[in-house]
């Protein structure tokens, strides 16, 4: 959150259109469920737009908590 604020985003409408969005996916092995962050991203599982490249770059990568790999995760959606 302070990056984006850094860079200018201003918070209005929620799940409204934003300058700028960045969205912490992973961080090695952490699971973190706090009001201030959650990893992994709660959405990664249901999100192809990321989980699309992510597969081409690391698809046996493991997402903490799950048990699964990114491939995975995809072919799970996919089915």
């Amino acid at each position: 959150l302070g990056i984006e604020a850094a860079l200018g985003r201003v918070r209005g409408v929620p799940k409204g259109p934003r300058t700028l969005d960045l969205d912490l996916l992973l961080h090695g092995d952490a699971v973190r469920n706090t009001p201030e962050l959650t990893l992994p991203h709660p959405q990664l599982p249901l999100r192809a737009f990321v989980l699309e490249p992510l597969a081409a770059i690391a698809p046996a990568l493991p997402v903490p908590g799950t048990g699964l790999t990114i491939m995975d995760l995809l072919a799970k959606m996919r089915r």
